[in-house]
């Protein structure tokens, strides 16, 4: 029987064979790493002031927001708009936090923006708002 190719023939056949599956192999991914799944739930809304606040109107702009709640015994009035919740949030006291509202991702809670409109104290005396601070925190 006759050989048809010679030994550094099948050397070169694997040599290529080995190469292409390299290159195969090779990073012409463009896509990149898998995005993180949205993770649904709540976000709370807390407040500190200097001194006693009663009653507070808020403005919470962010995508997906439902359900507003209050919290720690305060009672909440809302309404929600497209992007943004206007809420008065009222209590013998309002501090610490004070309401809550669902969410498609809570790991998104830097999309969200908050502001006080008006805030009055527990005798319904007008407050200035530049002393009350707010936030939304998950």
């Amino acid at each position: 029987m006759k050989r048809l190719f010679g030994p550094r023939f099948h050397v070169t056949l694997i040599a290529l064979a080995i190469g292409g599956l390299i290159l195969g192999c090779g990073g012409d991914d463009t896509t990149g790493p898998p995005q993180p799944l949205p993770e649904p739930g709540q976000l709370r809304v807390t407040l500190s002031s200097s001194t006693p606040v009663g009653a507070v109107m808020l403005t919470v702009s962010g995508t997906g927001i439902t359900s507003p709640a209050a919290s720690g015994g305060a009672q909440v009035y809302h309404d929600v708009s497209g992007s943004t919740l206007s809420a008065v949030v009222v209590g013998a006291s309002l501090s610490g936090e004070i309401m809550k509202f669902t969410v498609p991702d809570v790991k998104q809670v830097a999309g969200y923006e908050i502001s006080v409109e008006q805030a009055a104290g527990p005798a319904n005396q007008p407050l200035a708002t530049s002393g009350i601070s707010v936030s939304v925190v998950q």
